[in-house]
């Protein structure tokens, strides 16, 4: 095959005119980048060579291509189609091109402003009232010439209308006006099905069964304490993918920060699945995920530093009466409680957190309340197979405790009369309410095990922002 020069207008052919003239053909390189430029300087349009592809030397510098990528012989440089220009030809050409800018942009301003008033025009006309007499009457002709104006919201166009005609509607504010109700309309659906703390909002009731709060009044008491801390929050984004300096921060299409708390409490009392949740509040199920646990977290800090263990002033002056009689040195009342977890694939784990009581893989915490009935001492998790005992000892209670209060019932103590029997049941009764938080409910699955301890104290913290538990009335008959 006779090699040509594929270059635009070159007639460079491999003959004896050529070898006597020292033009040498080169194939295009198999170096990606180099053969990129080289492709790039031909410039010709969905073209790329082939194994038969030449360039002659008639388009490098000193009629050879370098392999240094800063030289200017690296790629073809020289070609005939493409005219030098001197600099005062482009200046020339610089000032044309002005020249032509302002006379383009001012045509468009007079364009504009005769399109605009023409609109105008054409609005009045348009909006106008096509009018026809309801009587056609010789004297009353005064009175067609009362003009009454009305302006809408249509561009500022003002309708006019004459009083004693019967005026048609124009079709395009007919239209107009019904798609603005369409949009209202399909709002309001919107707003129907998408939730918000306004399902909530001034009601106790539904505040109560969808937050565990007593009322909405404490709701919004507590997510006002919260407002600053969240507002600053870095939000959770996997392990190992969220620093103190990545704070990811929510678009306008993100939830709000008290609905975001809303949805987290949901989640907490009502025991929902995320990808319910997710619907609800019409997000992604990832995003939801994100939120609860950073959430979690912030409810952790924040409710542990409202809930200290508190000192014995502090206890005698919330003392009950039906403590004071009988039981006047008590300092903290406490049991242990267990959840269920969904069984490990590890051994080891299953064998450390299988309980022996419970007959399931479980997390054991020690809680105790004050004689008030407020919880006051949360443990962290222990696993199921810890012995109420060792968890007891080891679970940083005592050392809360001043010197001379670490006494604790025995068991005939325990059961020695009714009254003791009763008094501890508080308790009980104090971790069957954190226990109506349904997200504990069941089975809690290894995903949020991660959370569990997090959760619990959050749960049980929440309780505390109830009604009391043992009222302060003296006891009566029945009770002694």
């Amino acid at each position: 095959m006779v090699k040509t020069c594929c270059v635009y207008k070159c007639r460079n052919v491999f003959n004896a005119d050529a070898r006597s003239r020292g033009v040498s053909f080169f194939r295009f390189p198999k170096d990606k980048r180099k053969r990129r430029v080289w492709v790039k300087a031909v410039n010709r349009d969905k073209w790329e060579p082939g194994d038969h592809s030449w360039i002659c030397s008639d388009h490098f510098l000193h009629g050879w291509h370098g392999e240094d990528p800063s030289d200017d012989n690296y790629g073809p440089t020289l070609f005939q189609y493409k005219v030098t220009r001197s600099e005062e030809d482009l200046i020339r050409e610089k000032r044309r091109l002005d020249r032509e800018s302002i006379k383009e942009k001012h045509d468009v301003e007079v364009l504009l402003k005769e399109r605009e008033t023409a609109s105008h025009q054409f609005s009045l006309l348009a909006h106008g009232s096509y009018c026809r007499a309801e009587e056609a009457s010789d004297d009353n002709d005064e009175d067609l010439c009362a003009i009454t104006t009305d302006t809408t919201d249509d561009v500022n166009i003002h309708l006019t209308c004459d009083s004693g005609m019967q005026c048609e509607d124009d079709p395009l504010l007919l239209e107009n006006r019904e798609l603005r109700q369409e949009i209202s309309r399909l709002r309001e659906e919107l707003g129907r099905h998408k939730w918000g703390v306004e399902r909530i909002k001034d009601n106790d009731g539904m505040t109560k069964f969808y937050t565990g709060l007593p009322s909405f009044a404490i709701f919004l008491w507590l997510f006002n304490y919260l407002a600053p801390k969240c507002s600053r929050m870095t939000y959770w984004r996997g392990q190992g993918q969220t620093t103190a300096s990545d704070r990811v921060r929510m678009s306008s299409s993100y939830l709000s920060p008290i609905d975001q708390f809303f949805a987290v409490l949901m989640r907490l009392k009502v025991g929902l699945f995320i990808q319910d949740i997710a619907e609800r509040f019409q997000i992604s199920s990832a995003s939801f995920s994100m939120i609860f646990t950073t959430w979690i977290s912030l409810l952790h800090a924040e409710l542990k530093f409202l809930n200290p263990f508190p000192s014995k002033d502090i206890i005698n002056r919330t003392m009950p009466q039906s403590f004071k009689v009988k039981y006047p040195s008590t300092r903290v009342i406490i049991d242990c409680t267990e959840l269920f977890i969904q069984t490990s694939s590890s051994i080891l784990n299953q064998s450390l957190t299988f309980s022996n009581y419970k007959h399931h893989t479980t997390v054991k915490y020690l809680v105790g309340i004050s004689p008030s009935g407020v919880i006051t001492f949360v443990s962290e998790g222990w696993p199921g197979k810890t012995s109420d005992r060792h968890l007891t000892e080891n679970c940083g209670l005592i050392s809360l405790l001043e010197p001379g209060n670490a006494n604790q019932f025995s068991t005939d103590d325990v059961y020695r009369t009714q009254e003791i029997a009763q008094l501890r049941i508080h308790v009980e009764r104090s971790i069957g309410r954190v226990k109506n938080f349904h997200v504990l409910e069941g089975v809690v699955p290894l995903s949020i095990v991660p959370l569990i301890n997090k959760i619990f104290q959050v749960c049980c913290w929440l309780t505390n922002l109830d009604l009391p538990l043992v009222d302060g009335k003296k006891p009566t008959s029945e009770d002694s």
